[in-house]
């Protein structure tokens, strides 16, 4: 059984995230998923570097889960990168095996507006898949398994509580498919 490591960066997870929430409700009791919210973790954003790589270590599967701020990451998660993947750890500079090679990796993203305006000829003029490209290349740098993005739209604007129960179905539909 492959075990997950969910990495969920909102900093109000318990209080004002709606789908980042509900997403982490919906796999929390799945004996092969860990989850770990940063932001609780860390709140003082002072990340215990060789933890967090030991976490990496333990777990087959890595979901990298957050909500898009300003069409990124949010800032503690984008902190994590920089103290964690580290070299020779996650990286290497000859593109020999890091310690991280071969994970599958997965970017679960939620938006505030809906689908429509993640296209190129919506307001945002260009797709999530686009925008997280970053995501991309650092699982690439790091030698992960890319998995496809998982992505939540209109989560403020647009969305219903069909919609983001569905998604959440669909999510831990995902993480138990990891767990053959």
């Amino acid at each position: 059984m492959s075990k997950i490591l969910l990495i969920v960066a909102h900093p109000d997870l318990a209080d004002a995230s709606k789908a980042n929430a509900a997403l982490v409700n919906a796999v929390s009791d799945l004996d092969h998923v860990t989850v770990h919210d940063l932001y609780a973790a860390y709140p003082d954003f002072a990340i215990d570097v060789e933890a967090e790589q030991n976490l990496l270590l333990d777990h087959d599967v890595i979901v990298f889960q957050h909500p898009v701020y300003w069409y990124n990451v949010p800032p503690l998660f984008k902190l994590w990168q920089d103290k964690v993947f580290t070299m020779p750890f996650a990286f290497t500079p000859d593109r020999s095996p890091s310690q991280l090679s071969g994970k599958k990796g997965i970017v679960a993203a939620t938006t505030g507006v809906p689908a429509e305006h993640y296209t190129l000829e919506g307001a945002n003029r260009t797709t999530l898949e686009a925008l997280l490209e970053n995501w991309t290349a650092t699982l690439r740098l790091c030698q992960f398994d890319v998995q496809p993005l998982f992505k939540v739209h209109g989560v403020a604007f647009g969305g219903t509580d069909e919609d983001l129960a569905t998604s959440a179905k669909d999510y831990r539909e995902l993480m138990l498919s990891y767990a053959d």
